[in-house]
């Protein structure tokens, strides 16, 4: 109960410090009473003016005594905060190492030796148009472009690993029956 007293003693003297410094800002000049309406108006408005508002001062200092002693005497803080719950939760299991967020898990459907070896005649036939538009590019590279080389390799090798990939499925199916 105390710790409220507190809490509503802080908002009080917040808000009575803020209509003083308001009321002298509107003492001052029209177009000051409305800069204290904007973002970082009070701080220039003080910085401006130190000594117009003294008692406005001293309830905004009263503001920081009110909140801590509403921390001190409020053992758990705010109600809303479930501080408790944060510690529960780092002991709770994590998700399927299958998933990420929200994905959800593709069924790989079973098919047959047949599709499989289209499947892959398909995936030569790509392999093998990559590996003619590969030789065009090499055929028209320069040796002093650098970056074009790198990414000619770069490309090469990407090309070689799905090749290898392909090759090895292909003596697979064949070793299958």
């Amino acid at each position: 109960m105390a710790a409220l007293f507190f809490l509503f003693a802080g908002i009080l003297c917040a808000l009575i410090g803020r209509i003083l410094l308001i009321g002298a800002a509107f003492g001052i000049s029209v177009w000051w009473g409305l800069a204290v309406f904007l973002p970082f108006g009070p701080l220039l408005f003080r910085l401006s003016h130190p000594g117009l508002a003294p008692l406005s001062m001293k309830f905004r200092l009263a503001v920081l005594p009110c909140f801590f002693m509403f921390f001190l005497l409020e053992p758990n803080g705010f109600s809303a905060l479930h501080h408790s719950d944060i510690f529960k939760s780092a002991h709770a299991p994590a998700a399927p190492k299958v998933t990420y967020a929200t994905e959800k898990v593709q069924k790989v459907a079973k098919t047959s030796l047949e599709e499989r070896r289209i499947e892959n005649a398909r995936e030569l036939e790509r392999l093998k148009a990559w590996n003619d538009a590969l030789r065009l590019k090499k055929r028209d590279l320069l040796h002093s472009d650098v970056p074009g080389n790198v990414a000619y390799n770069a490309e090469l090798a990407q090309y070689e690993s799905a090749l290898a990939k392909a090759t090895a499925d292909k003596q697979a199916l064949s070793g299958a029956k």
